[in-house]
Formats: structure tokens, C-alpha cells, sequence
């Protein structure tokens, strides 16, 4: 009997030294877990605060990189507003060049082919004269516009009349047309419908008179070359006169 109250005082004791211990392991546990978890935040907020510095140095520099662009876009259109019109100037002082040595050229030119046209034939003139045509005919197809313009304007200028002369004032207007000098080709097609009525280019320079209008937003115009074509007889059988009456057809 005595030794089972020793046995029950010691599981009674050995109970309670256990309860204490688990007690005070579990008190430690948890300090150490809040302990972890503030010492967790703290290099979150940390952390926080070195991305947001980032952002805040990466925005400042994003900001100073487009005001960098913006000076230089600006500095870029502001050279090239001077080059635009340095160019402009230089084109300027280069078709008053050519213009006159075009002038000194056909003046020379149909000097030495009046002297020497007193001491050809009639056939060997016009052999010549298609021969220069057929050599501007080549300068045109290679893009070769002004030398072109000026073999057309010195058969144009020697000849004056004849199919070669309309051919050659057709194809002077070409070449200005595909230089970009619209207005300059305008007055050559014009020039070729009131001296040349009843040429085969006619019916093309109308319709070309006509597409210009309509690139000018010219509705008018472009009406008014188009009806004459229409209205033109030897037109009735060219490619242009069924392209102009649809064109007229389709705006109504």
C-alpha cells in the first residue's frame, strides 16, 4: 500500500513536471514565431521601400529621357526644316541655271541647224530630226527627263509644225509631268490642243488633262475635259473615249 501511494505520487508529480514543460515550450514557440514573423515584415517593409525607391528613380529617368527625345525630335524637324529650305533655295538657283542654258542651248542649236539645214535636203533633214527624236524617246525611257525636255524642245523649236513637232510638245509636257512640274506640263497640253487640234494626242492629253483635275480636286475641270473628249470625233475610236464615258457614267 505504501509503495502504491509512492507510485501514485510520483506519476502525480512526473505529470505535472510535463504539463509545465509543454507549457513553457509551447510560450517559447510562439515567441519565436512572432518573433519570426516581425522580424518577416520588417524586411518586407524593408523591401518595399527599395522597390518603391526604383520606381520613383526609374520614373525620374523615364521623364528625363523623354524630355531628352523631345529636345532632340526638336532639334531633328528644326534641321530639317533648314535643309528643306536650303534645298528649296538651291533648286531654285539651279532651275534659273538651267533655264539658261537650255535658252544658250537652243538658241546654239537652232543657229547651227538653220546654217546647216541651208545645205541639206529635205530628207536628210527629217532624218536627222527622227534621229534626235528616237535618242530623246531613249533619254525619257531611262528617266533621263531633262535631257530628254531638251532634244524634244529643239525639234519642237525647229520643226514648229508636222507630226514630229506634236510628238515631241506631247512628250515635253511628259517629261514635266514626271518631274512633278504638273503645272508646267498643263500648260504644254494645252498649248498642244490649241495648235495641234486634230492630232492622234488629243484624245490622250484630254484624259490626262482630266486626271490631274481630279488629283487637284478639280470636279469641274475634270468633267469638262472629259465631255470634250467625248466630243471630239477622232476620239470615238481611241482607248480613252470608253475610259472617259465610264468615268462620266460612274459620277452621276
Amino acid at each position: 500500500m505504501k509503495h502504491s501511494l509512492l507510485f501514485l505520487a510520483f506519476c502525480a508529480l512526473f505529470l505535472s513536471s510535463c504539463g509545465s514543460v509543454t507549457v513553457l515550450r509551447t510560450k517559447e514557440l510562439k515567441e519565436a514565431s512572432e518573433s519570426s514573423a516581425a522580424s518577416i515584415n520588417k524586411r518586407v517593409d524593408s523591401l518595399m521601400l527599395v522597390i518603391d525607391s526604383m520606381k520613383f528613380e526609374q520614373n525620374r529617368s523615364l521623364f528625363r529621357l523623354k524630355a531628352d527625345f523631345a529636345d532632340l525630335n526638336s532639334g531633328v524637324n528644326f534641321q530639317g526644316y533648314r535643309t528643306e529650305a536650303r534645298m528649296e533655295e538651291i533648286n531654285f538657283r539651279l532651275d534659273r541655271i538651267l533655264g539658261a542654258v537650255q535658252q544658250r542651248s537652243v538658241v546654239t542649236a537652232s543657229s547651227a541647224a538653220a546654217t546647216s539645214s541651208n545645205r541639206k535636203t529635205e530628207p536628210e533633214r527629217n532624218q536627222e530630226m527622227e534621229s534626235l527624236y528616237n535618242a530623246s524617246r531613249a533619254d525619257y525611257l531611262r528617266g533621263e527627263y531633262a535631257i530628254a525636255y531638251n532634244g524634244f524642245k529643239q525639234i519642237y523649236d525647229l520643226l514648229g509644225t508636222g507630226e514630229l513637232a506634236e510628238n515631241s510638245l506631247y512628250w515635253m509636257g511628259m517629261c514635266m509631268l514626271d518631274v512633278g512640274r504638273a503645272d508646267n506640263a498643263e500648260t504644254l497640253f494645252l498649248s498642244l490642243l490649241e495648235k495641234f487640234p486634230q492630232s492622234p494626242k488629243v484624245c490622250t492629253v484630254l484624259f490626262k488633262l482630266a486626271g490631274m483635275a481630279e488629283e487637284d480636286k478639280k470636279t469641274n475641270e475634270q468633267r469638262i475635259y472629259l465631255q470634250r473628249l467625248l466630243g471630239t470625233p477622232h476620239c470615238i475610236t481611241s482607248n480613252e473615249f470608253q475610259r472617259a464615258a465610264d468615268i462620266l457614267q460612274n459620277s452621276n
